[in-house]
């Protein structure tokens, strides 16, 4: 079944690229707009999600101002009940008040279920802060989930852009045969992806303007140190996590 597994996954990026390719692409231009303006790009995400914003913190390949706003108790590492704690309002604006989002700079706020008050609060106190939001999302998964917000709004209701993953609702590829349950998590590896080819994407973009994008480089190969120094030195004060990396 595993190859069955990794054939509906390639179906889902598929399918995700085929109508989402546009947005992933605005997405990247406004990432690139923010760090070329000396910007930084915000990630939230709780729960499984987390390790979306999490992907492209301080790793090879990727660029350094983009600033992951992790709550450990919105992860299962914390010492409260995260699923619980994405159901309480008022959390959202708390995790927002905690970082430094300028207008103009972009928050990306991750969520497969697109439903709970959390994430939701987060991109509408982003907006009011003059931040350009956008959701990574299961537009299928929250059409069949009601919303946990007074509004009734969804994660993609509130957000200025919306890039819906594809991923099925119940969050699960491969039915097997006497099994009541779907088995094979896929929205962590759709999230992933596309937050890597947003990144790809504001790289190729800023090259193009003349801009030299800050990749980090691996510090495992020569001179890999001293580059990565260097962009902790430019972009270090606004970027909390870097205290632990």
């Amino acid at each position: 079944m595993y190859r069955t597994y990794f054939r509906r996954l390639y179906d889902v990026i598929e399918e995700m690229v085929g109508s989402q390719g546009h947005n992933i692409e605005l997405a990247a231009q406004w990432v690139a707009e923010t760090i070329t303006a000396g910007g930084i790009v915000h990630l939230f995400g709780s729960g499984h999600s987390h390790m979306v914003a999490e992907e492209v913190f301080h790793r090879a390949g990727s660029l350094l101002p983009l600033n992951p706003m992790l709550d450990q108790n919105l992860t299962f590492l914390g010492h409260l009940n995260a699923t619980m704690l994405e159901r309480t309002s008022g959390y959202g604006q708390v995790v927002v008040n905690s970082h430094d989002i300028r207008p103009g700079e972009v928050v990306i706020v991750i969520s497969n279920s697109g439903v709970n008050p959390v994430p939701i609060e987060v991109a509408e106190a982003a907006k009011a802060r003059g931040a350009r939001t956008i959701s990574i999302t299961s537009v299928e998964h929250y059409r069949a989930a009601p919303s946990r917000v007074a509004s009734g709004k969804r994660l993609g209701d509130v957000t200025d852009l919306t890039i819906d993953t594809h991923v099925p609702h119940g969050d699960a590829l491969i039915a097997i045969p006497g099994l009541e349950t779907p088995v094979g998590g896929v929205s962590s590896a759709v999230g992933i992806a596309i937050i890597n080819a947003i990144i790809v994407e504001t790289a190729s973009l800023m090259m193009k303007s003349g801009v030299t994008p800050p990749v980090i480089p691996s510090m495992n190969v020569p001179g890999g140190d001293e580059r990565m120094e260097a962009l902790v030195e430019r972009y270090g004060d606004r970027l909390p996590l870097l205290r632990h990396a």
